[in-house]
């Protein structure tokens, strides 16, 4: 069925749960992931974008502050826009990330005012957190923090100056850098933590959904058993006790609907899994046989997720065709095909009938009220096919095309 774009599609699905149920369990852990990171650099970069209207002189050149802070904006648009189209961080935007970090480290540090370059107005310090935390979450073997290095070395380069005037050089440096260290194991932590939850989750989902489907499927069988027994069972029972004339034409014309029938039952199971609405045409057929209808019934492709009420509708609007095409076409045999193309769902019930002109008659209070109208109502339509002495052919389909519910015509 043709359906809109998920409303998460083209940003981190936040804001659509449905969105991410459907999604894969590992791209549903990389898109929470992706948000935290995000909020972690909003969490920066506000304060330093307000920090440009200070009454204080917090850099020696401002202008080349605020171009600086322009092209950290702009730079995390684009990283998580990517992400965003793409369910989590490319290889090669987590490198970007990374320089452009360096970038700012030295650029940002050099604008700095002297004696100041350690201060919180310094926001490319946060921005080494940020990456620190962008490579612990796309981290997956041990080896992929190295990546951490880089950074470390340009932010002793960039620091140089006011670094070992409270400890030794290496032992200020490391406690300077461990929060982007920290940051990184923590983010790896969580997302390793989040994507076995979210695996041991869908797992369990499978193992429910594959267990409501076998009940399913055994309410199929229960419900086919029945009217086996009520149709060629008791049909074979009445002529093996003498109860019925094999010979006669009615007992033939009953023979002929229950065959009709267990072969719409293996039409069925070659097509595929039985869903509601092969179910559902199933049974018409089967009630059809009891009008003395034989029914060639064939189905291919139905989708499995097509809604009950639809299912139901196109059901009934088609026991209904096969009741007008028993008690007014003047014959005994009709055939019922339905198929799925293109995300339209079509059944047809054809007659080597009578028919009628649909100018002149119309269509009965049947086929307006029980077809027409029920498929109107289902969101779908259906059109009467005829003349005098060419049969009659319902087509029913859902979704209806655009400003069409249903119609006749010879």
């Amino acid at each position: 069925m043709h359906s809109p774009p998920p409303a998460g599609r083209g940003s981190l699905g936040w804001r659509d749960p449905l969105f991410l149920a459907s999604r894969p369990s590992t791209e549903r852990v990389h898109r929470f992931v992706a948000m935290l990171l995000l909020l972690q650099r909003a969490s920066y970069l506000l304060p330093a974008a307000a920090s440009l209207l200070a009454a204080e002189q917090l850099f020696a050149d401002r202008g080349r502050n605020a171009a600086l802070l322009a092209l950290a904006l702009a730079w995390n648009v684009v990283l998580f826009h990517r992400a965003a189209r793409r369910g989590w961080f490319e290889p090669r935007a987590v490198v970007v990330d990374v320089v452009a970090t360096c970038v700012f480290m030295v650029a940002v540090t050099d604008a700095c005012l002297p004696g100041s370059a350690a201060c919180v107005s310094n926001w490319s310090t946060h921005a080494l957190l940020a990456t620190g935390a962008l490579i612990g979450a796309v981290s997956r073997r041990a080896i992929h923090f190295a990546a951490l290095l880089p950074p470390i070395a340009v932010y002793a380069l960039a620091h140089a100056a006011d670094l070992g005037q409270r400890y030794p050089f290496p032992l200020e440096l490391a406690v300077r850098v461990n929060s982007y260290v920290w940051f990184a194991i923590i983010v790896f932590f969580i997302r390793r933590y989040l994507a076995a939850q979210a695996t041991r989750l869908d797992g369990l989902a499978e193992q429910r959904l594959a267990a409501e489907a076998e009940r399913a499927a055994e309410q199929a069988r229960l419900a086919h058993y029945r009217q086996l027994h009520d149709t060629v069972l008791a049909t074979l029972t009445a002529i093996a006790r003498g109860g019925l004339d094999h010979h006669t034409e009615e007992v033939r014309r009953r023979c002929a609907s229950d065959a009709s029938y267990v072969r719409a039952l293996i039409s069925q199971d070659a097509a595929g899994p039985a869903n509601g609405l092969s179910n559902a045409l199933a049974r018409a057929v089967a009630r059809a046989a009891g009008l003395g209808l034989c029914v060639r019934y064939a189905a291919e492709s139905l989708p499995e997720d097509l809604p009950a009420a639809v299912s139901t509708a196109m059901a009934e609007a088609a026991e209904e065709a096969l009741n007008n095409v028993a008690r007014h076409s003047g014959e005994r045999s009709a055939w019922l095909t339905a198929v799925a193309v293109d995300g339209v769902v079509t059944v047809r019930v054809v007659d080597r009938g009578r028919g009628f002109a649909p100018d002149l008659t119309g269509p009965g209070y049947g086929l307006r009220s029980s077809v027409i109208g029920r498929m109107a109502e289902a969101g779908g339509s259906a059109d009467i096919i005829t003349a005098p002495g060419e049969g009659v052919c319902v087509e029913l389909r859902w979704p209806a095309p655009q400003g069409v519910s249903g119609r006749s015509k010879g």
